[in-house]
């Protein structure tokens, strides 16, 4: 027994779990009622992907010595990976709260979010996905499952609004958002004035038609009918932040930052925790030649959304404009990572989950 214990540990040791498999084996064949023989091929066949096999040793493990340390949690990520959620969820749920490691921790946890969904117990399965988020913020599988149940959640959504009102002013709002991801803005302008042809006040419509007519369309036309929609979404709602910055954007467009700036700044009063119109009200701040100002509230829209390159480029720029070229090229170095990043995942789903305004954007971009 002892020889073939040695040999099992020393397979472990190199991950040869075939190997190790057969000499927990045989030392079970010599002492079946080894209740640590049985925790221990239960592991293996659980390495191997043989989760019905580990289930079984396990539970002849607890038999033999019930309340056996760390054998319940293996039981639980048994039974989940052989489908039988119900099951696995009491164990799960105690390995979660005690677990032997931080890595299985993060292991029960992501069987826990399989086994909620399963069961269709959708309060816990959100307190789960944002537990996770918060113990392990860059961890891919964990953002991964977090994407897919808030997605499940929208789609579900979206087939219940469809069923109970399948031709309503926020459907056609929804068609148009979808439409403006896909980057397909005639089609979306389209949805957004059926929208409010349904409901001619719909919160938030008018302003969504107008971001979807300045992405269709830049010249005098498409920016003055945009405008109009802006100013009508702010005699319904003057609290509408969003709103007063896309008219702060539309002057900067046509070469007037100090009325842009006046829109930028109405825009922060109303939410001042609003990264594009920090950097909006920057860069006008740079362009009428009052770097430090902008240096103020760029740097806020940085701590903001530490992963915006246009609030480091425009800060890059107010830098220059002090004088302080060493640090605004270190900005600029940051600018050109991050512009970089933006074809990751995450970079992503930042930008499609933003609330539908006009983006930042940057000029041919100074990287000396």
């Amino acid at each position: 027994m002892a020889e073939h214990y040695k040999r099992a540990q020393e397979a472990l040791a190199v991950k040869d779990y075939p190997a190790a498999a057969a000499h927990f084996e045989a030392l079970l064949r010599l002492n079946p009622k080894m209740a640590e023989g049985h925790a221990n091929l239960g592991t293996v066949y659980y390495a191997q992907g043989l989760y019905a096999k580990a289930s079984a040793e396990f539970r002849r493990a607890l038999e033999l010595r019930p309340g056996m340390r760390g054998v319940e949690p293996f039981l639980g990520m048994s039974e989940a990976r052989s489908g039988r959620a119900r099951e696995a969820l009491p164990l799960l749920e105690k390995g979660f709260e005690n677990p032997l490691s931080g890595e299985w921790k993060l292991e029960a946890g992501l069987l826990l979010v399989d086994a909620y969904q399963r069961v269709d117990d959708r309060a816990k399965l959100h307190q789960m996905v944002s537990t996770l988020e918060r113990a392990y913020p860059e961890n891919a599988e964990v953002l991964y499952l977090a994407y897919r149940v808030q997605a499940a959640g929208a789609a579900r959504s979206v087939a219940a609004l469809v069923k109970a009102a399948p031709d309503s002013a926020r459907l056609h709002q929804i068609a148009g958002e979808m439409l403006e991801t896909e980057g397909d803005f005639p089609a979306a302008v389209a949805e957004y004035r059926k929208a409010l042809e349904k409901e001619p006040k719909l919160p938030g419509g008018r302003r969504a038609l107008g971001v979807a007519l300045m992405n269709q369309s830049s010249d005098e036309a498409g920016r003055r009918e945009a405008e109009r929609y802006f100013r009508l979404e702010l005699e319904g709602n003057p609290s509408d932040a969003a709103a007063e910055y896309q008219l702060g954007e539309l002057l900067w467009l046509g070469g007037n930052p100090g009325e842009a700036l006046e829109h930028f700044d109405q825009a922060l009063k109303l939410q001042g925790n609003f990264p594009d119109a920090l950097i909006a009200a920057g860069k006008a701040h740079t362009a009428l030649g009052r770097p430090a100002k902008a240096v103020a509230l760029l740097e806020k829209a940085a701590t903001l959304d530490p992963q915006n390159d246009v609030a480091r480029y425009r800060l890059a720029q107010a830098l220059r404009g002090m004088g302080n070229r060493e640090r605004a090229e270190r900005e600029f170095a940051e600018f050109r990572r991050l512009r970089a990043a933006q074809e990751s995942l995450r970079a992503m789903y930042r930008q499609i989950q933003q609330n539908r305004i006009t983006a930042q954007t940057v000029e041919e971009p100074e990287l000396k």
